[in-house]
């Protein structure tokens, strides 16, 4: 009998110290709940905060790094606004390292700043992430004290210095010799630079360059240096084709006087009828081009045979659309 009362005695005052502190039950739930949740949802990412420096300037930035490790499936991440009163948001920036064990870890960092000096504490950040149903899960940080020290010297009872007695100061002044030096400088430069312009002119007059070689005599030139190389049926042809293109293009332009390397083949053929249609067949051209833009992108090789057929079509393009000499010239030539 006497054990039986003992035990319900216990078993009262338990009861009762559970009942007499509902304020401490209340005020210590959300965070035991909290914990209790993150220990046991597998998915919870083990998250933690540090700071560059504990002790700074007021105004000056610190750098708040956030670091989450979870599973790779699960994302983590901040809340857009955040409130880490006394301190300010300054900028912010992430990065994610796959750590290769199916876990990632991400890192946030805030920079943050004070504008009132004591010692501070950064409070605790959320960090959200999703539970298996879809549902938003948080876990938080531990806050982070910090020291801020004001910029004054003998702060909180700042005070102005008193005013310095007034110097008298002798300061020699060159203006007028510096503007004098520059107006002289530029003068010797201005009359070098016209004795130099008189003698070019009279040495390009007295000696004119070789005039320019023609268009045509160019392309075969170069054609002539793509053919030496043979054409072997193992090789690959396709920079030969390039090539050739390239100078067929040059050519065209230069013969009938426009930009032509820069167009697509529509282009170049669209400006060939207009300028060159009784000089030119422009059915050959735009068939043979049509060819190597379908080597080119196509990323097909030509056999050697046909590597030397594009050789032959394009000198005989060059061939066709030559300038003639005129009548007169012909004959004196005979």
């Amino acid at each position: 009998m006497r054990r039986t009362t003992a035990v319900g005695l216990a078993l009262a005052g338990a009861a009762s110290s559970f009942a007499a502190s509902p304020a401490t039950a209340g005020a210590d739930g959300g965070a035991a709940d909290s914990r209790a949740a993150a220990a046991v949802d597998p998915d919870a990412p083990t998250v933690a905060s540090r700071v560059d420096k504990n002790e700074a300037r007021v105004g000056d930035l610190l750098m708040l790094t956030i670091t989450a490790i979870g599973r790779k499936g699960v994302p983590a991440n901040l809340p857009s606004a955040m409130d880490l009163d006394p301190f300010s948001v300054v900028a912010r920036a992430e990065k994610e390292q796959d750590l290769g064990d199916g876990r990632v870890r991400r890192e946030f960092t805030l920079s943050v700043a004070a504008y009132e000096p004591g010692d501070l504490s950064i409070p605790s950040v959320e960090v959200t992430y999703l539970g298996k149903a879809g549902e938003v899960l948080s876990a938080r940080t531990s806050p982070v004290p910090v020291r801020i020290v004001s910029l004054l010297a003998n702060e909180p009872e700042a005070e102005l210095k008193e005013n310095a007695v007034p110097v008298s100061v002798w300061q020699q002044d060159l203006l007028l010799v510096y503007i004098a030096a520059g107006l002289a400088i530029a003068a010797l430069g201005g009359v070098v630079t016209w004795v130099v312009i008189r003698r070019l002119r009279a040495r390009a007059a007295r000696r004119p360059g070789p005039p320019p070689r023609p268009a045509h005599e160019r392309a075969l030139a170069k054609l002539d240096a793509l053919g030496a190389g043979g054409f072997p049926e193992d090789a690959d042809h396709r920079p030969f084709t390039f090539a050739v293109s390239e100078v067929i293009r040059e050519y065209v332009g230069a013969r009938f006087g426009f930009d032509s390397l820069e167009l697509t083949t529509d282009e170049l053929c669209g400006v060939l009828r207009r300028r060159a249609a009784r000089e030119l067949v422009i059915g050959e051209v735009e068939g043979w081009l049509t060819g190597c833009d379908l080597v080119k992108f196509a990323k097909l090789s030509p056999s050697g045979a046909e590597a030397r057929g594009m050789l032959e079509t394009a000198i005989r393009i060059v061939e066709s659309t030559r300038p003639r000499p005129a009548p007169e010239e012909a004959a004196a030539r005979a």
